[in-house]
C-alpha cells in the first residue's frame, strides 16, 4: 500500500512473530454467534465460513475485507475489542446466545471474562499460536542501519518481542503505532518520551497515510 501511495522511501518488512495455525475440531453449527478479534483466527476457518449464516462479530478492516471475500454478509465490524463488547451487549439485550470466540494463544484483553460478567455463554477456541521466529543478531543488524528512520508496529506482542530482542541504542527511531494501546505499551516499557505517531482508528489505510505524510 505504501508503494501505491508513492511513498518517498523504502520499506523493509521484518516479522517479529510467526503464526502457527493449530489443528482444531470445532463444530461451528453449535454456535449462535462467532467472534474474531484477529485476522489469523479468521483465516483458520475461512472455508467453513462460506456457508455460515449466523452473526459474525469481528474487529478490524482486514477481518471485514476477508469476510466480504468469503461471502459472509451477516457481519458486525468494530474498531477494537471494547467496541465489539458494547456491540454484542446492545444487539443481544434480551437474549444470551452461545458465542464461539476464536483466538490465538496469547491475548491482551480477556473478552470471555468480560462477556461472562454480562451472563453471556462464551466458548473460547484457540486456533493459532504466536512464536518468535528470528535471531537477535539479525534484528539488531537491521535496526542499526543509519538510514532507518521509523518502525511500524501493529500489535502489543510485537512491542514486547522487539524490546526483548534488540539493543536499546538501536531504538532511537520514530514509532508508528496501530493503536493507542500499542503506544502506551511502548512508552511503559521503553521510554515515556519515545517519539510515537499513532492512528486515530486501527485502519491499515490510516497507518499508510500517516507514514506517507510524515516523510512527504
Amino acid at each position: 500500500m505504501l508503494e501505491k501511495e508513492k511513498f518517498n522511501g523504502k520499506v523493509l518488512i521484518f516479522p517479529l512473530l510467526e503464526i502457527e495455525l493449530l489443528k482444531t475440531d470445532i463444530n461451528l453449527k453449535e454456535a449462535e454467534v462467532l467472534v474474531f478479534t484477529s485476522i489469523y483466527a479468521l483465516e483458520k476457518i475461512t472455508l467453513e465460513l462460506k456457508s455460515f449464516e449466523k452473526p459474525v462479530f469481528a474487529v478490524g478492516q482486514r477481518c471485514e475485507e476477508l469476510l466480504k471475500e468469503t461471502g459472509v454478509s451477516n457481519t458486525f465490524i468494530f474498531s477494537n475489542v471494547r467496541q465489539l463488547l458494547v456491540g454484542l451487549k446492545d444487539h443481544y439485550r434480551n437474549k444470551k446466545p452461545l458465542i464461539f470466540y476464536l483466538r490465538g494463544n496469547e491475548i491482551s484483553y480477556d473478552l470471555k471474562a468480560e462477556l461472562s460478567k454480562h451472563n453471556f455463554h462464551c466458548e473460547e477456541h484457540v486456533v493459532y499460536k504466536q512464536k518468535r521466529s528470528f535471531q537477535k543478531e539479525e534484528l539488531d543488524k537491521i535496526l542499526s542501519r543509519k538510514n532507518l528512520k521509523g518502525i511500524a508496529l501493529f500489535s502489543e506482542k510485537s512491542v514486547d518481542s522487539l524490546l526483548k530482542s534488540s539493543a536499546s541504542q538501536n531504538l532511537d527511531k520514530t514509532f508508528f503505532c496501530f493503536s493507542k494501546k500499542i503506544e502506551n505499551r511502548l512508552k511503559s516499557v521503553l521510554d515515556s518520551d519515545v517519539r510515537c505517531k499513532t492512528t486515530q482508528e486501527p485502519l491499515i489505510s490510516d497507518m499508510v497515510n500517516m507514514i506517507v505524510k510524515e516523510y512527504s
